[in-house]
C-alpha cells in the first residue's frame, strides 16, 4: 500500500535542500551526537539524539533536537536547538532560536536570540549583540543585551543591562541592583516597579496594570467560547480526515510512533526550510507559482500537522488506560482535545503547539520517505 498525499512536503524539502552543496550538509541521529574537543567540521549539522555535545568548532549552522543539548565549542552559524535542556556556553556566530524546559546561555551570540521554555536564563558572561525575545514562565537576565529585549512569562528579572528598551509583560516584573536599561521600559504586570527600580531606566517608563478579567480562573467567557471552537474545528476536520484517508492518517500516525525523535528533527528542519525556500523561489519570475504553491501547501500542512499526531497521542493514552486497539476515531478525538488542553496553558502554550507542529510535519516527511524508498524498489527491478 502507498501513500502518495505527503510525497509534496518530502520533494520541497529535497528541492530547498538541494541548492545546498551535499559536502555542506551533516545528518548524524543515534543515542548521542559529539563533535570532540580539537575537531572542526565544515558546514552545517543537523543532529538528533539523547545528548547532543559540540565541544569542538563547527563551522556552519546547527539544527538539533534531543533530550539534552549542549555547546562549549564556537558555532560559526545559526543554531536552531529543542530539547529538555538546552545549554549554550559557547559562542554562536549568528541567530539562535532555543526551546526547551530549561533554557541557559552563557557566551555571546553574535545575533538575536528567541527562546522559549519553562525556565530561561542568561548568565552574566552572556552577551547578545541582537535583540532578545523570550517567552518562558520565568525569565532571568543576568547578561548583556546589546538590543531590545521583548520578554513574556510569569516572572521577569532583569540584574543585567540592556541596551536598547525593554518591553515585558509578566505577573512580576523586578530589576536587580545592578540592572540598567538604556531605552525605554514598557512593561505590564500585577505591581509596579518601586521608585528605586524605575530610576534603573535610562528612558521613559510606562506602567499597565495586569488585572483578572472578573472571573474566578481569570479566563474569560470569549477566551473560553474561541477555545471551544478552535477544539470543535479541528475535532471536525479530524473526523473527515478520518473518513475520508484513514489508512494515510493511520500510517502517519505509526510512522510517528516508530521514529518520533527523527520525525520532530525532520518536522523542525522542514519548518525552518520550506518557507525559507518557497520565498527563495518565488523571487524568481519562473518560480514564481512554485513558490506560490509550496508555501499554501506549508500552511495548510501547519494546520492538518496535528492530526497525526492527535491519533498517535490518543492511542498511547487509551493504551495506558487499558484500550489498546480502540477506534482512531476515539483516539482522535481524545487527542485532539489533550492537544487544545496544552495549547491554551500560558506561556508554554506556544511552545507546545510548536513540538506538535514539528511531530505531525517529521511524521509526513518520515511517510513521504519511506514512499519513495517503496517505490525505488519496485521500481528498480523493472529497470533490469
Amino acid at each position: 500500500m502507498t501513500h502518495k498525499a505527503p510525497i509534496w512536503l518530502t520533494l520541497v524539502v529535497a528541492l530547498v535542500v538541494g541548492h545546498v552543496p551535499a559536502a555542506a550538509q551533516q545528518f548524524s541521529a543515534g543515542q548521542s551526537v559529539r563533535v570532540p574537543a580539537g575537531e572542526t567540521r565544515q558546514g552545517d549539522l543537523y543532529a538528533t539524539g539523547e545528548l547532543i555535545e559540540i565541544a569542538g568548532r563547527l563551522e556552519g549552522d546547527l539544527v538539533a533536537a534531543g533530550q539534552r543539548i549542549e555547546t562549549t565549542g564556537p558555532i560559526g552559524g545559526d543554531l536552531f536547538a529543542a530539547a529538555r535542556t538546552v545549554d549554550i556556553r559557547g559562542p554562536v556566530g549568528d541567530s539562535t532560536r532555543l526551546a526547551g524546559e530549561q533554557v541557559t546561555v552563557n557566551a555571546t551570540i553574535d545575533g538575536d536570540l528567541v527562546a522559549a521554555g519553562n525556565r530561561c536564563h542568561l548568565f552574566e558572561a552572556a552577551r547578545i549583540t541582537g535583540g532578545v525575545t523570550a517567552a518562558c514562565a520565568t525569565v532571568d537576565i543576568d547578561g548583556t543585551v546589546d538590543g531590545d529585549l521583548r520578554a513574556g512569562g510569569g516572572e521577569v528579572t532583569i540584574s543585567g543591562r540592556v541596551g536598547g528598551s525593554a518591553h515585558l509583560r509578566a505577573d512580576r516584573v523586578s530589576l536587580g541592583p545592578e540592572a540598567r536599561i538604556d531605552g525605554d521600559l514598557d512593561y505590564r504586570a500585577r505591581t509596579p516597579l518601586s521608585p528605586e527600580e524605575a530610576a534603573r531606566v535610562g528612558g521613559a517608563v510606562r506602567f499597565d496594570e495586569l488585572v483578572d478579567d472578573g472571573t474566578s480562573s481569570g479566563i474569560s467567557t470569549g477566551s473560553l467560547l474561541f477555545w471551544g471552537w478552535q477544539t470543535s474545528a479541528a475535532l471536525l476536520a479530524g473526523i473527515l480526515a478520518l473518513a475520508l484517508f484513514r489508512r494515510l492518517v493511520a500510517h502517519l500516525a505509526t510512522a510517528l510512533a516508530g521514529n518520533t525523535t527523527v520525525g520532530a528533527l525532520l518536522g523542525f528542519a522542514a519548518f525552518l526550510v520550506v518557507p525559507a525556500g518557497g520565498v527563495i523561489v518565488m523571487a524568481t519570475v519562473i518560480g514564481l507559482p512554485v513558490g506560490l504553491a509550496a508555501v499554501f501547501l506549508f500552511v495548510v500542512a501547519l494546520y492538518v500537522a496535528k492530526l497525526p499526531v492527535a491519533v498517535w497521542a490518543g492511542a498511547r493514552m487509551l493504551a495506558l488506560a487499558g484500550r489498546p486497539g480502540a477506534s482512531p476515531y476515539a483516539a482522535m478525538a481524545l487527542g485532539i482535545v489533550a492537544l487544545y488542553v496544552l495549547f491554551a496553558i500560558p506561556y508554554l502554550g506556544g511552545l507546545i503547539w510548536l513540538v506538535a507542529t514539528w511531530l505531525g510535519l517529521g511524521a509526513m516527511v518520515l511517510s513521504g520517505r519511506e514512499y519513495l524508498q517503496t517505490r525505488n524498489a519496485e521500481v528498480a527491478p523493472a529497470t533490469r
